[in-house]
């Protein structure tokens, strides 16, 4: 009698903690689905240990900004072309969108088949899940990190498969906020002489 009991709280829990996991699972992608723009100040903690701050911004669908305090970097999005633009040196370079983790955000709707949604973790008052893109496994993965009460996003871990890891915390993060589009003016933002502007 006391292993028949046993077994139906076992498979009661079991049901109970899937049906929970699937809920928060569709939480979460509701999250990440559901808003047109995000603005955020951030703390970059490097695998070697260098900290950064600076501000991130993403305007759907494919816009983002990411600029930094203490280095003269800016990385703009303006859903055509991802430009690196370096101050000090007065230059900029464009890339590739595969080689960012921010592509996660771009979309409001989520290509579940290139995107893969596992090890959802829950506790009191957090829910982590990983995060990797289906065409780009050899690179690593993300690791998302929210905070349950209010649902918001608090952190990001970038493991790639060199072992090395950054992490990002958010900080004042705001969704749905009216952003400017000069943001993502890569023009505007070009340093160089207009001469020289070849693309």
């Amino acid at each position: 009698m006391f292993l028949k009991i046993l077994f139906i709280t076992l498979i009661y829990i079991f049901i109970h903690n899937d049906a929970i996991s699937n809920v928060n699972r569709e939480r979460i992608i509701d999250y990440l689905e559901n808003f047109f723009s995000l603005s955020s100040k951030f703390v970059q903690i490097n695998n070697d240990g260098d900290i950064l701050s600076g501000k991130l911004f993403v305007s759907r669908p494919g816009k983002f900004r990411i600029e930094y305090n203490q280095i003269p970097l800016i990385l703009i999005s303006d859903s055509k072309r991802l430009a690196l633009i370096n101050k000090e040196l007065k230059s900029i370079s464009f890339h590739s969108f595969d080689q960012i983790p921010v592509n996660v955000l771009l979309f409001k709707k989520l290509s579940m088949k290139e995107i893969k949604i596992f090890n959802l973790v829950e506790s009191e008052n957090t829910l982590s899940i990983d995060v990797i893109n289906s065409k780009f496994e050899d690179k690593g993965f993300i690791k998302i990190i929210f905070e349950t009460s209010p649902f918001s996003m608090k952190k990001w871990t970038i493991f790639k498969t060199d072992k090395t890891k950054t992490e990002v915390f958010f900080d004042n993060l705001s969704l749905d906020r009216k952003l400017s589009p000069k943001l993502f003016d890569i023009e505007s933002e070009d340093p160089r002489k207009i001469p020289f502007r070849i693309y």
